[in-house]
């Protein structure tokens, strides 16, 4: 009979305890929305998001661990990858389960070119060289601890790759919209999102808004400061009076040399007012008359809450 592995439960406990359990949705789109409006540091919202996921899912490795130790005995792994392999359908937890027993990630499963065939003789494999290793210390370790602790870890690369890299597209989006829409322009008609090329403009953009004399490009990107190139290729692809909004520059960055060069507005989000340096750009560009930018944190709250959750339905990506 299959191992119970309690996924129900497992998905239960993080709907019912992780602050920001559901960040694609649009009470949690609309939290990080309101914090990057504000200037402040999103990513510490989305830390503490999947910190608590994370302790979750290693409470849950620990109990299934303990359950198959107790149902297989000493081969514990190879029989838990067997019932694994033989169910007809997995769910999503059940698929992250075999990837982490193993020590990897799907990523990473596909990087070493190891198919689900494979991964009966890699267990083999891996537990072979493990207890060739830990042997050598003479019990001090404890060869299932240190397998529960890499399961552990794989987990950790998987939710935390996951998270960051969903969340950060995703809210791109959503905060462009928003923010055009607190200014007083109108989506599909006053401005747009997710251009893709065509016969005019080669490259796909972030959005576009109707000015007195076109269109100008928008492109805006969460990336962390370390990857300031991908600002400096964004600040190329808007052109003139285009507007490139980032989240924070490094210290030692160049790129606003490279935007005044370009005649590129570039916007930095952390510690600063983006409203605000959005509407000083668009007001002498756009034909409609901007709504002035609030100006109390009370007042940006209050636009925020008053916008209905379909503005804050997450992008696909």
């Amino acid at each position: 009979m299959p191992i119970d592995l309690e996924t129900d439960k497992y998905q239960k406990l993080l709907e019912e305890n992780v602050k920001l359990t559901a960040p694609f949705s649009p009470t949690g789109m609309r939290t990080l929305t309101l914090c990057l409006l504000l200037g402040k540091n999103y990513r510490l919202l989305t830390e503490r998001n999947t910190k608590e996921k994370l302790f979750i899912t290693y409470a849950w490795l620990s109990h299934i661990y303990e359950k198959a130790k107790k149902k297989f005995g000493g081969h514990w792994k190879q029989k838990m990858l067997e019932d694994l392999l033989k169910r007809d359908t997995s769910s999503e937890e059940e698929k992250n389960l075999i990837f982490w027993l193993l020590g990897l990630t799907k990523k990473t499963a596909d990087n070493l070119d190891i198919s689900r065939d494979d991964f009966p003789d890699f267990l083999h494999q891996t537990i072979g060289y493990c207890h060739e290793l830990l042997s050598k210390f003479e019990n001090d370790f404890k060869e299932d601890q240190a397998w529960l602790l890499m399961m552990a870890g794989s987990a950790t690369l998987n939710i935390r790759g996951s998270q960051k890299a969903k969340i950060g597209k995703s809210l791109e989006k959503t905060f462009l919209k928003v923010a055009l829409t607190l200014l007083g322009l109108r989506f599909n008609k006053d401005f747009w999102i997710n251009i893709e090329r065509d016969l005019e403009v080669g490259r796909e953009s972030d959005g576009e808004v109707e000015t007195k004399r076109g269109r100008i490009r928008v492109d805006i990107s969460l990336v962390a400061p370390s990857n300031q190139e991908v600002i400096e290729d964004k600040i190329n692809r808007v052109e003139k009076h285009g507007i490139v909004i980032c989240d924070k520059l490094g210290a030692r960055s160049a790129v606003f040399e490279t935007a005044k060069e370009k005649r590129v507005k570039l916007i930095q989000i952390r510690h600063n007012q983006p409203l605000v340096e959005l509407y000083n750009h668009l007001l002498p560009l756009v034909r409609v008359q901007l709504q002035t930018p609030p100006q109390t944190e009370e007042a940006l709250e209050r636009l925020i809450n008053a916008l209905p959750d379909e503005f804050f339905v997450a992008e696909p990506v």
